[in-house]
């Protein structure tokens, strides 16, 4: 967006400069050639990716970024939409080495920045920054009208201060802080903030579904064990794969050891949903495990479906397949990984591939995944219930 904003500046300026009679060496076409120079070093930092790719081009661009002018931190900004996390990184740090050379900050074009929320989230995060570094009072009266942003890092500000009013009124009043606490949690979007939230609450007697809270899928159907070995089943395409779509609960497959292998229900009643196939398959090495489940959506619309594993899986929803990571047990935090997904109103099938590798060591002995389903800010959405009848 901002190359094209760009673009009609330049082509602006460059045709008041041959209608005023300005010549090529005079301010006019300086300016373009500046805002030219500026242009090309932000698409070489936004060029920057991961094992070093368009590393030597950004230090060198950076070198122009670091000597811009504070009334080009606005277009700098800018150039953070669609940026990589480590572009963003590099020109955070642009950002800052502008401001702190001091002048003047054009602070009505950083608040439209600020304002928009089309722009990016870390964008927005450092213009809010930008703009209240030392008012105190100016980020007290903006904080909470954060509360639903889209910035999942502004709303967390939002969330904070919330929580932080609340535990300044549980000594005065314990039933205003516990419903402050309560109205934070619907807001909360974080994973550590939410269950801070919750354990703030369950210590005032307040229980949190935390499965509920946040939308974790706990029942399923599981079968296996199949093959792994040498990790090698990873792009096998054992039965259930093979039905993918069609999946029929009543089939009975051959398992890693040529025994019939039948689906079987589980339902976990761990707080965050966690299905721990060490207990419900068993530790088991170098095997495949699949997991189907279904989402009754109440309308077609886009989500996110976010699994938490240790272990390398593959996920299909309605026959199509939407995530693959054949990564073993590096962690197996929250929402370790996200994909974007289509729901058609009423039934969802998810089929899910986890595959367990061959090593003994204590840390490598997680076995596990847990679903859900949300928004792109993390918020659940609630399945469709069949309506009850009236007595």
């Amino acid at each position: 967006m901002f190359l094209s904003r760009l673009q009609r500046t330049k082509m602006m300026l460059r045709f008041l400069a041959v209608v005023c009679g300005v010549a090529l060496t005079g301010c006019p076409i300086g300016l373009v050639d500046a805002e030219d120079s500026l242009a090309e070093a932000l698409a070489a930092v936004k060029s920057v990716g991961p094992n070093g790719l368009g590393n030597a081009s950004a230090v060198q661009a950076m070198k122009t970024l670091n000597s811009a002018t504070i009334d080009q931190v606005p277009m700098m900004l800018e150039a953070m939409d669609g940026a990589n996390q480590l572009s963003l990184n590099w020109l955070r740090s642009a950002v800052l080495s502008v401001v702190g050379r001091g002048g003047e900050l054009p602070r009505d074009a950083v608040a439209a920045f600020f304002h928009d929320t089309s722009h990016s989230s870390m964008g927005r995060l450092l213009a809010f920054d930008l703009l209240t570094d030392g008012m105190p009072e100016l980020a007290s009266e903006m904080i909470p009208k954060l509360i639903d942003d889209p910035s999942m890092p502004l709303r967390y500000k939002a969330v904070s201060a919330l929580i932080r009013n609340a535990e300044t009124m549980l000594s005065s009043d314990p039933p205003a802080a516990i419903g402050k606490l309560g109205y934070a949690l619907t807001k909360a979007r974080d994973v550590a903030q939410i269950q801070s939230i919750a354990e703030k609450l369950d210590g005032l007697g307040v229980k949190v579904n935390l499965q509920e809270q946040m939308g974790f899928l706990n029942t399923w159907h599981l079968v296996g064990t199949f093959d792994n070995k040498d990790m090698s089943g990873f792009e096998v395409a054992y039965g259930p794969e093979e039905a993918v779509g069609m999946i029929d609960l009543n089939a009975t497959y051959k398992d890693q050891n040529g025994m019939d292998a039948t689906w079987r229900e589980v339902t976990t009643d761990h707080a965050t949903g966690n299905v721990d196939l060490n207990s419900f398959i068993g530790k088991v090495k170098g095997a495949t495990v699949y997991a189907f489940g279904n989402f009754k959506a109440a309308e077609d619309r886009n989500a996110e479906i976010r699994i938490g594993t240790a272990n390398a899986t593959k996920i299909w929803l309605n026959g199509e397949l939407v995530m693959a990571n054949e990564i073993y047990h590096n962690s197996n935090s929250i929402d370790k990984f996200t994909g974007k997904v289509h729901l058609n109103k009423g039934d969802n099938q998810i089929l899910i591939k986890v595959c367990q590798n061959e090593q003994t060591e204590s840390w490598a002995q997680d076995w596990q995944f847990q679903i859900r389903i949300c928004d792109e800010t993390g918020k659940p959405i609630a399945e469709s219930k069949p309506p009850t009848q009236s007595q």
